[in-house]
Protein backbone atom coordinates (compact mmCIF):
# COMPACT_ATOMS: atom_id res chain seq x y z
CA UNK A 1 0.00 0.00 0.00
CA UNK A 2 0.93 3.71 -0.52
CA UNK A 3 2.04 5.36 2.36
CA UNK A 4 -1.10 7.87 3.07
CA UNK A 5 2.24 10.73 3.93
CA UNK A 6 3.38 10.13 0.43
CA UNK A 7 0.27 10.50 -1.18
CA UNK A 8 0.10 14.13 1.38
CA UNK A 9 3.39 14.35 -0.17
CA UNK A 10 2.34 14.24 -3.88
CA UNK A 11 -0.48 16.36 -3.76
CA UNK A 12 1.39 19.00 -1.85
CA UNK A 13 3.87 19.11 -4.37
CA UNK A 14 1.70 18.92 -6.94
CA UNK A 15 -0.52 22.21 -5.59
CA UNK A 16 2.95 23.88 -5.17
CA UNK A 17 3.76 23.30 -9.29
CA UNK A 18 0.55 24.47 -9.92
CA UNK A 19 0.85 27.47 -7.58
CA UNK A 20 3.49 28.10 -9.36
CA UNK A 21 2.60 27.83 -12.91
CA UNK A 22 -0.37 30.16 -11.68
CA UNK A 23 2.62 32.92 -11.13
CA UNK A 24 4.27 32.38 -14.42
CA UNK A 25 0.77 32.53 -16.21
CA UNK A 26 0.02 36.18 -14.79
CA UNK A 27 3.16 37.38 -14.89
CA UNK A 28 4.18 36.76 -18.93
CA UNK A 29 1.18 34.60 -20.02
CA UNK A 30 0.56 30.85 -20.81
CA UNK A 31 2.34 31.00 -23.95
CA UNK A 32 5.26 32.35 -23.18
CA UNK A 33 5.84 30.28 -19.79
CA UNK A 34 7.93 27.29 -20.55
CA UNK A 35 7.71 23.87 -18.55
CA UNK A 36 11.15 25.16 -17.20
CA UNK A 37 9.69 28.18 -15.90
CA UNK A 38 7.10 26.44 -13.96
CA UNK A 39 10.06 24.06 -12.18
CA UNK A 40 12.60 26.91 -11.77
CA UNK A 41 9.67 29.01 -9.82
CA UNK A 42 8.56 25.77 -7.83
CA UNK A 43 12.37 25.23 -6.62
CA UNK A 44 12.17 21.83 -8.52
CA UNK A 45 13.56 19.66 -11.12
CA UNK A 46 12.34 19.32 -14.52
CA UNK A 47 12.16 15.74 -13.71
CA UNK A 48 9.58 16.25 -10.39
CA UNK A 49 7.52 18.30 -12.88
CA UNK A 50 7.32 15.77 -15.67
CA UNK A 51 6.32 13.20 -13.20
CA UNK A 52 3.04 15.26 -12.54
CA UNK A 53 2.64 16.56 -15.96
CA UNK A 54 3.05 15.48 -19.48
CA UNK A 55 2.97 19.08 -20.71
CA UNK A 56 1.84 22.85 -20.25
CA UNK A 57 -1.36 21.84 -21.83
CA UNK A 58 -1.91 19.05 -19.10
CA UNK A 59 -0.64 21.86 -16.57
CA UNK A 60 -3.27 24.24 -17.97
CA UNK A 61 -6.10 21.62 -17.96
CA UNK A 62 -5.22 20.53 -13.99
CA UNK A 63 -5.11 24.51 -12.82
CA UNK A 64 -8.36 24.62 -14.18
CA UNK A 65 -9.70 21.72 -12.82
CA UNK A 66 -8.67 23.09 -9.43
CA UNK A 67 -10.48 26.16 -9.86
CA UNK A 68 -13.70 24.61 -10.87
CA UNK A 69 -13.44 22.97 -8.11
CA UNK A 70 -12.61 26.51 -5.98
CA UNK A 71 -15.76 28.28 -8.02
CA UNK A 72 -17.75 25.70 -6.84
CA UNK A 73 -16.84 25.66 -3.36
CA UNK A 74 -17.28 29.58 -3.46
CA UNK A 75 -20.89 29.48 -5.13
CA UNK A 76 -21.55 26.90 -2.63
CA UNK A 77 -20.41 28.96 0.44
CA UNK A 78 -22.59 31.52 -0.90
CA UNK A 79 -25.35 30.03 -1.32
CA UNK A 80 -25.30 28.43 2.22
CA UNK A 81 -25.77 31.65 3.84
CA UNK A 82 -29.01 32.08 3.24
CA UNK A 83 -32.16 29.96 3.56
CA UNK A 84 -34.26 31.13 0.86
CA UNK A 85 -33.87 29.66 -2.29
CA UNK A 86 -34.64 32.68 -4.73
CA UNK A 87 -31.61 34.32 -2.29
CA UNK A 88 -29.18 31.41 -2.75
CA UNK A 89 -29.71 31.96 -6.38
CA UNK A 90 -28.88 35.46 -6.28
CA UNK A 91 -26.10 34.89 -3.87
CA UNK A 92 -24.18 32.01 -5.84
CA UNK A 93 -24.84 34.11 -8.62
CA UNK A 94 -22.79 37.00 -7.15
CA UNK A 95 -19.74 34.97 -6.23
CA UNK A 96 -19.86 33.81 -9.68
CA UNK A 97 -19.48 36.79 -10.84
CA UNK A 98 -16.96 37.69 -8.61
CA UNK A 99 -15.11 34.92 -8.75
CA UNK A 100 -14.18 35.68 -12.79
CA UNK A 101 -13.76 39.21 -12.67
CA UNK A 102 -11.42 38.75 -9.80
CA UNK A 103 -9.25 35.71 -10.91
CA UNK A 104 -5.84 36.78 -12.25
CA UNK A 105 -4.90 33.62 -13.95
CA UNK A 106 -8.52 33.83 -16.02
CA UNK A 107 -8.66 37.54 -16.92
CA UNK A 108 -5.15 37.48 -17.93
CA UNK A 109 -5.82 34.97 -20.26
CA UNK A 110 -8.92 36.52 -21.41
CA UNK A 111 -7.15 39.84 -21.83
CA UNK A 112 -4.06 38.49 -23.95
CA UNK A 113 -4.56 35.09 -24.80
CA UNK A 114 -8.57 34.89 -25.64
CA UNK A 115 -7.84 31.93 -28.19
CA UNK A 116 -5.90 29.91 -26.15
CA UNK A 117 -7.59 30.53 -22.61
CA UNK A 118 -11.66 31.18 -23.17
CA UNK A 119 -12.26 27.53 -25.42
CA UNK A 120 -10.98 25.91 -22.50
CA UNK A 121 -13.04 28.13 -20.11
CA UNK A 122 -16.55 28.55 -22.18
CA UNK A 123 -16.71 25.30 -23.66
CA UNK A 124 -19.85 23.02 -22.80
CA UNK A 125 -17.86 20.15 -21.70
CA UNK A 126 -15.12 22.68 -19.45
CA UNK A 127 -14.48 21.59 -15.75
CA UNK A 128 -15.74 25.38 -14.63
CA UNK A 129 -18.57 25.33 -16.59
CA UNK A 130 -19.74 21.18 -15.47
CA UNK A 131 -19.49 22.93 -12.08
CA UNK A 132 -21.40 25.84 -12.20
CA UNK A 133 -23.84 23.87 -14.03
CA UNK A 134 -24.31 21.57 -11.69
CA UNK A 135 -24.43 23.72 -8.77
CA UNK A 136 -27.25 25.65 -10.16
CA UNK A 137 -29.03 22.66 -10.56
CA UNK A 138 -29.22 21.38 -7.70
CA UNK A 139 -30.13 25.17 -5.87
CA UNK A 140 -33.09 25.45 -8.56
CA UNK A 141 -34.50 21.65 -8.41
CA UNK A 142 -34.35 21.67 -4.13
CA UNK A 143 -36.19 25.21 -4.62
CA UNK A 144 -38.94 24.03 -6.98
CA UNK A 145 -39.45 20.94 -4.68
CA UNK A 146 -39.64 23.70 -1.67
CA UNK A 147 -42.22 25.99 -3.71
CA UNK A 148 -40.25 28.75 -3.38
CA UNK A 149 -39.12 28.97 -6.94
CA UNK A 150 -40.83 29.29 -10.39
CA UNK A 151 -41.66 25.09 -11.71
CA UNK A 152 -38.62 26.06 -14.45
CA UNK A 153 -36.90 23.04 -16.24
CA UNK A 154 -33.89 23.18 -13.98
CA UNK A 155 -31.34 22.49 -17.06
CA UNK A 156 -32.44 25.03 -19.18
CA UNK A 157 -32.24 27.31 -16.12
CA UNK A 158 -29.21 26.95 -14.57
CA UNK A 159 -27.82 27.25 -18.40
CA UNK A 160 -29.05 30.44 -18.69
CA UNK A 161 -27.27 31.65 -15.32
CA UNK A 162 -24.34 30.36 -16.15
CA UNK A 163 -24.31 31.85 -19.45
CA UNK A 164 -25.46 35.03 -17.81
CA UNK A 165 -21.93 34.92 -15.11
CA UNK A 166 -19.58 33.73 -18.51
CA UNK A 167 -21.13 36.65 -20.58
CA UNK A 168 -20.07 39.12 -17.62
CA UNK A 169 -16.54 37.25 -17.84
CA UNK A 170 -15.90 37.23 -21.19
CA UNK A 171 -17.62 41.07 -22.84
CA UNK A 172 -16.86 44.26 -21.08
CA UNK A 173 -19.44 45.56 -18.72
CA UNK A 174 -22.15 47.80 -20.76
CA UNK A 175 -24.97 49.16 -18.37
CA UNK A 176 -24.67 46.80 -15.17
CA UNK A 177 -21.18 47.51 -13.82
CA UNK A 178 -20.72 44.22 -12.33
CA UNK A 179 -17.67 45.16 -11.15
CA UNK A 180 -19.04 47.20 -8.53
CA UNK A 181 -20.54 44.82 -5.86
CA UNK A 182 -23.73 47.78 -4.83
CA UNK A 183 -24.83 47.90 -8.52
CA UNK A 184 -23.83 44.11 -9.23
CA UNK A 185 -25.95 43.38 -5.86
CA UNK A 186 -29.40 45.37 -7.22
CA UNK A 187 -29.29 43.67 -10.93
CA UNK A 188 -28.56 40.44 -9.35
CA UNK A 189 -31.69 40.97 -6.82
CA UNK A 190 -33.95 41.81 -9.51
CA UNK A 191 -33.47 39.70 -12.22
CA UNK A 192 -31.95 36.36 -10.72
CA UNK A 193 -33.90 36.22 -7.53
CA UNK A 194 -36.83 38.09 -8.97
CA UNK A 195 -36.61 35.63 -11.95
CA UNK A 196 -37.19 32.88 -10.57
CA UNK A 197 -39.40 33.16 -7.14
CA UNK A 198 -42.10 32.01 -7.18
CA UNK A 199 -45.33 34.45 -7.24
CA UNK A 200 -47.09 34.87 -3.57
CA UNK A 201 -50.42 32.59 -2.90
CA UNK A 202 -53.28 35.29 -1.99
Amino acid sequence: MVDEAARTGRRGRREDLLAAAARRFVAVGIRRTTMEDIARDAKAGKATLYRHFANKDAVVDALLEREAARFVRDLERAAADHRDAAVQLEAAFLAGVRFFVDHPVLTKGRDEEPGLLLPRVTANGGPVVIGGLELFRGLIEQGIERGELRDVEPDAASEVIMRLILSYFTFPPMHVRVDDPAEAERFAHGLIAGAFRAPALH
